[in-house]
């Protein structure tokens, strides 16, 4: 196939939000949005498909898609800043690319769909101005929530990017048809999303949902493997705090913004949390996958649901994956839950336990669609 047809297949269109428009942080209203087409889209102009939407995790933005080609250079994993020596280590064949996804849907192993992934960034600069293993500025994240002090995330995903593909291209416009999928901060904001829209889904995946709401996180240390094999110790003690600590400022600004948690935090000689805002804590805890399910238990019963996690994952978020997989048992609410070891995946369990379960994931939701 010509370069030409493989760029009209995997594409980047920008389009205005206006369910962003005067938000607080200024974020910018107009923006990227990523889009694969399957083989036979542009041959055959009468078929419509089933769409999946992709939510990109923390720090991802409109240069860091978690699904691309191979040959993109802008792909959320850096294959290429990975020593030779350590690539071994990894299972490429299971990476969620383009091409991947292509041979799986020539070969018949997947039915063809749109699969689309909008940009959730708030476009806002890492606290202390620290950069990724790209050298890019890391952003801060949406978590794909409606919050008065960052925007409205959710209905900019429900209404302006759903509203913009359909109006645009041969989908099947109906639950029916429709797939919400997310990783890390995307996990979150696949349940998240889902739960206050369940009428908009067939499926929801969510792989390593970030739930934050989780009071135990706010002690957790993230030391990421890759980092120290590429670097050493100190650096990746280094990434990981001030990573850590961008992420919880982030969700004190999304979460409370009139009422931060992290100030009023208070710690023993050990280090130990011994008292902190009540009324802060509160306004984090309302965000939380677990009381936000169980004060809606009947939205995720309408749905197909597939969670997942590396156990391993080094942001901390199998435990916590465990408590929504027994919130959502005790509930009735039936799922798949995925929680597994990969020795592949022990360079970042967290990132490439999510890179491997995107096309399981996709298999499991598309099972579902007529």
């Amino acid at each position: 196939m010509s370069k030409t047809a493989l760029e009209k297949r995997y594409r980047t269109d920008t389009f205005h939000s206006k369910c962003l428009e005067g938000n607080p942080l200024n974020s910018p209203v107009e923006r990227d949005i990523r889009i694969y087409f399957p083989p036979g889209y542009y041959e055959n102009e009468e078929k419509r498909y089933p769409v999946i939407y992709y939510l990109h995790g923390y720090a991802g933005n409109n240069t860091s898609w978690t699904v691309t080609s191979l040959e993109d250079k802008s792909r959320a994993i850096p294959l290429d800043l990975i020593p030779k020596r350590l690539r071994k280590e990894l299972d490429l064949d299971r990476m969620p690319t383009y091409e991947n996804i292509d041979n799986l849907i020539e070969n018949g192993e997947l039915a063809p769909f749109i699969f689309v992934q909008p940009d959730g960034s708030l476009h806002t600069p890492h606290k202390d101005g620290l950069r990724d293993l790209k050298g890019d500025f890391v952003m801060k994240g949406s978590f794909y929530v409606n919050s008065p002090h960052s925007g409205n995330y959710m209905d900019y995903i429900i209404q302006d990017v759903i509203n913009y593909i359909d109006n645009n291209y041969r989908t099947i416009p109906d639950k029916q048809h429709r797939v919400l999928m997310g990783g890390s901060m995307g996990g979150f904001g696949a349940l998240y999303v889902a739960v206050y829209n369940p009428e908009k889904f067939i499926s929801v995946a969510s792989l390593s949902p970030g739930n934050l709401g989780n009071f135990d996180l706010l002690s957790w240390k993230l030391r990421v493997p890759i980092v120290e094999r590429i670097f050493n110790k100190k650096v990746a003690e280094m990434f990981g705090d001030r990573t850590w600590a961008d992420i919880l400022d982030t969700v004190d600004l999304i979460f409370s913004k009139d009422k931060p948690l992290l100030p009023t935090i208070k710690r023993d000689e050990n280090g130990k949390i011994v008292d902190m805002n009540q009324e802060a804590l509160n306004n984090w805890q309302k965000y939380d996958l677990n009381y936000v399910i169980k004060n809606n238990p009947e939205a995720l019963k309408q749905l197909h649901l597939f969670l997942s996690c590396e156990k391993t994952d080094e942001f901390g978020l199998s435990a916590g994956s465990e408590t929504i997989h027994k919130t959502l048992k005790s509930l009735g609410i039936d799922h798949t839950f995925d929680f597994f070891s990969d020795p592949k995946a022990a360079l970042s369990p967290h990132m490439f336990g999510i890179g491997y379960k995107i096309i399981p994931a996709i298999r499991f939701c598309l099972q579902f669609i007529d």
